[in-house]
């Protein structure tokens, strides 16, 4: 968790900073944002100052279409009258930003007549558990304003957004996340009561869904192998030892067999008894664990059928 209590902004609003990205380096770096559309000009700094906006939508309806300059207005205001309670955020590659800004008069910026405002701590892309906030962690709602072709917006998804930075869960998303955990720990007893062929049989049709491709025949003489598999995208090769159930001491007894350098990974997957490893070269994976990645394989229906 990290030291600063969950956000409870006035208002969301986005923020691009700069012309395809050109001052996303240096606000993240310095915990600035800036902003364009003239805001750093003596002319709109004196407007600004006195609540002339007026004045400053028709010095822009000189060059620009009437539409543009009631844009320009409406997000230059923001940018000037935005308090510390008004949450900014922004994209920057792969990377969900935000903050707010600290009280005070923009700093013109020359020569380009842009201006910037102090992000109050700076620039923040994880959550209030510290996890990294991603675009491929986020829903289209939030994503799509990476998009927009304007300098800053109001952001609809505004809840959406303050839970994500707080890191806490929609009642649907709690209710789903209860569900799937119930499904997962229903499924442990079911993949205890499989076979050992058939729980062999489940073992492949994981790893197969991630990628593994079996490339020899299992059981019979060899006292070590159960699957000896290839992840065709990097050559890797990896086996798997597959035994209903185990001990510790068994445990050990096959890592130390399976040292001999042909493989650069060793898979352990039993589903009763207790196995604990600090060797990083080999993945224990007991029957919870087992059960979450049926679950992922969309093998639910398969381990039903077969423990009926």
């Amino acid at each position: 968790m990290e030291d600063w209590p969950r956000i409870s902004p006035k208002s969301v609003r986005y923020i691009k900073l700069g012309e395809g990205g050109a001052w996303e380096k240096g606000c993240i770096e310095q915990g600035l944002l800036q902003f364009g559309t003239d805001s750093g000009s003596p002319e709109t700094l004196q407007w600004a100052a006195e609540g002339r906006w007026s004045e400053f939508a028709a010095s822009w309806r000189a060059v620009r279409s009437q539409g543009t300059s009631t844009r320009f207005t409406n997000e230059t205001r923001f940018y000037f009258e935005a308090g510390p309670e008004d949450l900014w955020i922004t994209f920057v590659g792969e990377r969900f930003y935000w903050g707010f800004l600290e009280p005070g008069v923009p700093k013109p910026m020359q020569p380009d007549l842009s201006s910037v405002r102090t992000v109050r701590d700076g620039w923040r892309c994880v959550d209030r558990e510290g996890k990294p906030l991603l675009k491929s962690n986020l829903p289209g709602s939030i994503t799509s304003l990476a998009a927009y072709r304007g300098t800053s917006c109001s952001v609809k998804a505004a809840a959406h957004v303050v839970r994500r930075i707080n890191a806490e869960l929609s009642e649907e998303v709690k209710h789903a996340e209860i569900v799937r955990s119930e499904l997962i720990h229903s499924l442990v007893p079911l993949i205890r009561r499989l076979g050992p062929r058939d729980f062999e049989v489940l073992v492949e049709l994981i790893f197969g869904a991630s990628g593994w491709r079996r490339i020899d025949s299992t059981g019979g003489t060899r006292k070590l192998l159960d699957l000896d598999l290839e992840l065709p995208s990097t050559g890797e090769r990896a086996f798997v030892q597959v035994k209903a159930r185990t001990s510790q001491a068994e445990f050990e007894a096959y890592a130390q067999q399976g040292k001999d350098g042909v493989f650069s990974r060793m898979f352990y997957v039993y589903h009763t008894g207790a196995v604990t490893t600090d060797d990083e070269a080999i993945t224990v994976i007991e029957a919870t664990r087992l059960a979450r990645m049926t679950l992922d394989a969309g093998l639910t229906d398969w381990v039903i059928r077969k423990a009926e």
